[in-house]
């Protein structure tokens, strides 16, 4: 099993931009995993097994879009799908642009269908409003793109405004000359700047004194709860308790002409900031009810 998985993995890392997609093994590779799942569909050994392949799946976004348009329109490979947008969301949670996609060899009922649920899936902004601006630049579009565009782009404008408007300001999209971008974006900066003009109530703002009290208080409550915890804790009169300082430095010892040298290295923070969907701040029930009618697709 493991040399079918490093065959189908070989294959996919060595396709191009110029390889057919029907060259491809996505149909065995799809039913040699359905078939582990419904062997064993408990543990789901089947999604480690062929990890390697989703990952390179997930990776290139013309692999993407073939395997998203087969599998996640079919309730069958539902579950294998799911774990290739898992992984384009991973590989572009941090994305500045909307990737592209070449949806021109893929059915427009696939395409469309797949921009459905890929939007009622949590799944990375950069991959869904690519999705769904590459199926608006197709070239000729027809009634069902013009009207599946339209109803996808108001429910990601609702759901996450300002990544949508950062995306879309991107100088470096490629979907900066499309009308229908451009329409969106230019929306969005309007609906900004009317927040921005609005009055700010001062009781809602902290000065910095009163943010460094807060946090503080905040980490004073943190320390007497932990303290609270091990003097009741059984296992803290059992086990030894070690304890560790943050420092801005660390020291690192290595060995040189068979010495042990040491050096020291700056550390530095690191935070990522994302958007959730709006509703899960406001309504989530009416969300979910959202999702799932985008689940069904253009006809319900």
């Amino acid at each position: 099993m493991d040399m079918l998985f490093n065959e189908f993995y070989r294959k996919f890392c060595s396709a191009t931009d110029d390889t057919a997609a029907e060259l491809l093994p996505f149909n065995e590779f799809a039913s040699l995993c359905r078939e582990m799942e419904l062997a064993d569909t408990a543990s789901g050994n089947w999604l480690r097994s062929a990890d390697d392949c989703i990952h390179a799946i997930g990776e290139s976004p013309k692999l993407f879009a073939h395997a998203i348009a087969r599998w996640l329109t079919q309730d069958d490979f539902k579950a294998l799908a799911k774990a290739v947008a898992y992984k384009a969301s991973v590989r572009h949670l941090q994305g500045e642009v909307p990737v592209v996609y070449d949806l021109s060899s893929i059915p427009e009922a696939q395409a469309i269908l797949a921009g459905y649920r890929l939007c009622a899936l949590p799944v990375a902004p950069a991959v869904t409003l690519g999705w769904t601006l590459s199926i608006a630049a197709l070239p000729a579009p027809t009634v069902a793109i013009t009207s599946a565009v339209e109803n996808l782009l108001n429910h990601l404008v609702k759901e996450q405004p300002s990544t949508t408007l950062r995306l879309l300001s991107s100088k470096d999209s490629e979907f900066s000359s499309l009308a229908i971008a451009t329409e969106v974006r230019e929306a969005l900066q309007a609906q900004a700047d009317w927040l921005e003009q609005q009055p700010n109530l001062r009781e809602f703002a902290m000065t910095t004194e009163m943010r460094i009290a807060f946090w503080s208080l905040r980490r004073n409550e943190g320390r007497d709860i932990h303290r609270r915890a091990q003097r009741a804790s059984v296992l803290a009169s059992l086990f030894k308790s070690q304890h560790f300082k943050y420092a801005n430095r660390t020291a690192i010892e290595f060995a040189v002409g068979g010495q042990v040298q040491e050096t020291t290295l700056e550390m530095a923070p690191y935070c990522m900031s994302i958007e959730l969907p709006l509703s899960e701040h406001i309504d989530p029930v009416a969300g979910r009810q959202a999702r799932n009618r985008l689940w069904q697709g253009p006809q319900r």
